[in-house]
């Protein structure tokens, strides 16, 4: 029954189909970032201005290359991938978020009250200004994890199996 057992195993485990990894590798980090088949992945290929998006399909070490929406994408055309949004995202959102927030409601307020004291003045505009231009630029500059790839960052399929 144990030899039975063991062969079960041992053929179940050859008809596994090989692991394949797309690796983010940069040249000063021990350890890399790792995306397999069948996520999604958004890209800009060199010498375009646009994202491209879609499922990894497959990934073709031999070649060094991804079918994405029914395409072959060669690893040395991709210039930067575009790898989600971080916490500046949020805080740029936030500041953008409070400064319409201000103007709304000191416009209502100024609306409504009929009180001379309290108009809508450069402070108000000023505040809702600074804190829509702060937030715009935090989320510019600190809100998305880009990997641009270059002379010491690559891009490189792997096969896992052995």
């Amino acid at each position: 029954m144990r030899l039975f057992t063991l062969l079960l195993l041992v053929l179940f485990c050859t008809c596994v189909r090989a692991q394949k990894v797309l690796l983010f590798e940069k040249l000063t980090a021990s350890q890399s970032d790792r995306i397999y088949e069948g996520e999604r992945l958004k890209f800009r290929l060199k010498g375009d201005k646009f994202y491209q998006e879609g499922f990894i399909r497959e990934m073709r070490p031999d070649i060094q290359a991804l079918i994405i929406n029914d395409r072959y994408i060669m690893l040395e055309e991709i210039d930067i991938v575009h790898r989600g949004t971080t916490a500046g995202a949020a805080v740029g959102y936030s500041l953008m978020t409070f400064g319409v927030g201000w103007s709304f409601w000191a416009l209502v307020g100024n609306g409504t009250d009929g009180d001379p004291l309290t108009n809508y003045e450069n402070r108000d505009l000023m505040i809702s200004l600074t804190s829509i231009g702060t937030g715009f630029l935090i989320n510019k500059f600190l809100g998305q994890r880009k990997f641009r790839t270059g002379k010491y960052k690559r891009l490189r399929v792997v096969d896992t199996s052995f």
